[in-house]
């Protein structure tokens, strides 16, 4: 096999297995929080930018974070707003931009959904090891440590996170 179609194969190994990872956190963050990975990818990118020391983020920024166009993801903050995660308003420095900050909630909507994300790349490698998938992906994903995952792996007993309110935040369930 030449080298070109063995990079192909191994790309189409990859995007095949981050499609499958990718369905799963979409089944994972739906069930449980009533979120799409967008909506989750958005917050997270967020809080990644809070964290920072970067404070509030523009709307452009996010879009650069999400990979999303200025369109899907002015649609996105719109959504999330409705859903009580996000607030915005008119940036004091440049009236034409938009600063986005979380609310309480999204906090804990990304405490509780991270591990949903953990959760089911560990469910999509169990399988891939099961179908002997390529053994560096498998190392890759698994972050290259000896046990797999860098820590010690689920056992698949964990219990199921519920939402720790009597009710979900408007809109983030039955989507």
């Amino acid at each position: 096999m030449s080298d070109d179609a063995r990079l192909i194969t191994q790309w189409n190994r990859l995007t095949r297995v981050h499609r499958r990872i990718e369905a799963r956190m979409e089944r994972h963050l739906h069930r449980q929080l009533g979120l799409g990975v967008s909506e989750f990818y958005a917050l997270r990118t967020l809080s990644e930018g809070v964290a920072s020391g970067t404070g509030l983020l523009y709307l452009s920024d996010l879009a650069n974070g999400t990979g999303l166009s200025q369109s899907a993801t002015s649609r996105l903050v719109t959504r999330l707003q409705e859903r009580g995660l996000i607030t915005t308003r008119t940036a004091s420095n440049d009236h034409r931009s938009i600063e986005i900050e979380l609310t309480a909630v999204a906090h804990d909507v990304l405490r509780l959904g991270s591990p949903l994300l953990s959760q089911a790349v560990e469910e999509v490698v169990r399988q891939l090891h099961v179908e002997e998938t390529d053994k560096d992906l498998l190392r890759y994903l698994r972050g290259g440590g000896e046990r797999g995952c860098g820590r010690p792996c689920s056992t698949g007993t964990e219990r199921s996170l519920a939402w720790p309110y009597a009710e979900p935040p408007r809109g983030t369930r039955g989507q």
